[in-house]
């Protein structure tokens, strides 16, 4: 019996283990899916403000093979 119960502890120090670097996986995670909607609802807000993404030719600068 003793045994049953040391074999459950130590089960449960792995998943506990496992749990708390999934939860550090799933912060980060959210931390950036937080910038990347910050990210573009500034590019939307300029996008709606009249910005230009796309430069004119005349100030493209040429391929490197030309």
């Amino acid at each position: 019996m003793t045994a049953n119960i040391d074999d459950l502890e130590i089960r449960m120090t792995y998943q506990e283990a496992a749990l708390e670097e999934l939860n550090q996986v799933v912060i980060k995670q959210q931390d950036q899916i937080d910038l990347l909607i910050e990210e573009i609802r500034r590019q939307k807000q300029q996008l709606e403000q009249g910005a230009e993404f796309v430069r004119p030719l005349s100030e493209e600068t040429p391929p490197p093979h030309y």
